[in-house]
């Protein structure tokens, strides 16, 4: 060895230590020093490490598709967007899914659900469980007429406000413009105006449908008296608003038992009468729905509820559960007419938000609406289809998300085909749809609006079986399809899965409430025997 190799050899291996030992010590520490490379980069300063792996992009097709791809493509699994609903009963995999992040997301077309399921089978356990996820992630929930009450515990153990509606206790004007009214005057002129339009054409849908429940009759324009209560509306409008306040449904009796000139002109088109007769034939235009308004006074079917002012007004600021419980099951022509205005109201303070958060002037705010046992609506009067079909068709483009929950297509078959095609479109245009047990005769007509494959339709009936008894036990067992449902997107192939509630959502939902005390007595009846 040369004096330049030893000098080379002490440098890189040190001095006093022969040849291969020095060796084997700088190449282990050599091995020490180097990093290890790892799924996200070297473990090193610089070495590119981070904290997540970027997943491919992947398509879904059918096989035909990419059949030329394999063995380089997988099976398609139910996205993980929204809500966690619980396990596919067919593999396993977690299913997803609410209207508002699937929206978002751009996997469905528009921020609308709805809910269908025969009693029991546990309806509002998907609607809590999207309300918890979606409050979770910041958004706000508005439960349009709470009847039992579902979701006053969701909205309460969140934080949010839990309003009252019933005769004798709190009151929500009709005509109410919503509790956004205050800052309205602070958008520009054309957003001003936009709103106004808007709030007259909600009052006028609202008072509108309760005058034709009072009645038990449909307001026809061969009298114009649609047009008439709108102009009447329009003129206690303005008189309230001279005077700081909302207009109430007195307001517009007062304007119709002393008629402005305008109105007059437009109903008696002679001008050659004398002023005697113009008024008996504008008195008899006018009367059918001047006892309409009248049946809304505090003697009227629906007491004091609409005839004062909103008792207590809406937050804009966190969820909001309108509480009707407290009006009595056997009047369902009460508990519609204040659905119907819970439902005009809720709509008007969250549709108020998007101007005013365009405009900076408060946060930017999303609500999902929760309108529950549609079939009540329907049923009180038919012809309040058209009342809810002129609230609900806005809520996209108003930044709104809505779920429509009722137990069969039988509640969505109304008198004419005119009115079922009305009702039957709120399913239709709902992008995300929840189907838990249903019964075999449903089949036809639910196939008619959402296309489903024998298997899906199989599944449903299957689902629709009451439960038995334990015989071992005594014990009632629930029924086989409560918790399970079917998850379709658009006109998709449906995941079915098994939602199981935990400790808090059983804790905040318990639907059978009333009955608790009454089944916990029959257990122990029974196991004394």
């Amino acid at each position: 060895m040369s004096l330049v190799d030893k000098l080379v050899d002490g440098l890189a291996f040190g001095w006093g230590k022969n040849k291969e030992g020095q060796q084997n010590e700088a190449l282990e520490a050599r091995e020490k020093k180097v990093p290890t490379l790892t799924k996200y980069g070297y473990e090193r300063p610089g070495g590119g490490a981070c904290g997540w792996v970027e997943a491919p992009v992947e398509y879904q097709a059918t096989s035909r598709q990419t059949a030329g791809l394999w063995p380089f493509c997988g099976a398609a699994s139910s996205p993980l967007v929204g809500a966690p609903l619980g396990r596919n009963t067919i593999n396993g995999q977690i299913t997803c899914g609410d209207p508002i992040s699937l929206y978002i997301k751009g996997i469905v077309s528009a921020p609308s659900g709805f809910i269908m399921a025969l009693n029991g089978r546990g309806k509002s356990t998907i609607a809590v469980r999207w309300a918890l996820s979606l409050i979770d992630a910041g958004f706000l929930i508005l439960v349009l007429g709470d009847l039992k009450p579902d979701y006053a515990g969701v909205v309460k153990e969140t934080g949010g406000q839990v309003l009252t509606v019933a005769p004798g206790l709190s009151a929500i004007n009709p005509l109410d413009a919503g509790p956004a009214w205050a800052l309205l005057e602070k958008l520009p002129p054309k957003m001003q105006a936009a709103q106004r339009s808007e709030i007259h054409n909600r009052r006028l849908n609202t008072l509108r449908g309760l005058v034709e429940l009072a009645l038990g009759d449909v307001l026809t324009e061969k009298k114009n008296e649609g047009t008439v209560l709108s102009m009447a509306i329009r003129h206690a409008s303005e008189k309230a608003e001279s005077e700081d306040r909302q207009p109430l449904v007195s307001d517009v009796q007062d304007v119709l038992r002393d008629p402005p000139r305008d109105i007059i002109d437009m109903l008696v088109f002679d001008p050659e009468l004398d002023e005697k007769t113009r008024n008996r034939k504008y008195f008899e235009l006018t009367e059918t729905l001047q006892r309409g308004l009248n049946s809304l006074g505090p003697e009227g079917p629906f007491g004091d509820v609409f005839c004062r002012e909103t008792t207590e007004p809406m937050r804009l600021d966190r969820s909001v559960s309108f509480d009707v419980s407290a009006i009595d099951e056997a009047n369902g022509t009460l508990r519609a007419a204040v659905q119907l205005v819970c439902w005009s109201y809720g709509q008007a303070g969250a549709s108020a938000l998007k101007d005013l958060a365009s405009e900076g002037l408060i946060p930017e705010r999303h609500h999902l609406m929760i309108m529950d046992e549609l079939w009540q609506v329907l049923s009180a009067d038919e012809q309040l289809v058209h009342r809810v079909n002129a609230l609900t068709k806005l809520n996209r483009t108003k930044g709104l998300g809505q779920v429509l929950i009722t137990h069969s297509m039988k509640d969505l078959q109304l008198s004419t085909p005119a009115l079922t095609s009305i009702a039957t479109g709120f399913l239709e245009r709902s992008s995300v749809k929840v189907f838990g047990g249903l019964a075999r005769n449903e089949m036809a007509d639910l196939t008619q609006v959402v296309p489903m494959s024998q298997k899906e339709q199989d599944l449903l009936v299957s689902l629709s079986a009451e439960g038995g008894v334990d015989p071992k036990t005594n014990r009632t067992l629930p029924p086989p399809g409560r918790g399970r449902f079917l998850l379709k997107l658009g006109e998709t192939t449906g995941s079915p899965f098994y939602m199981n509630l935990t400790a808090m959502e059983r804790k905040i939902h318990d639907t059978n409430e009333a009955w608790a005390n009454s089944m916990a007595a029959h257990r122990l009846e029974r196991e004394m025997a």
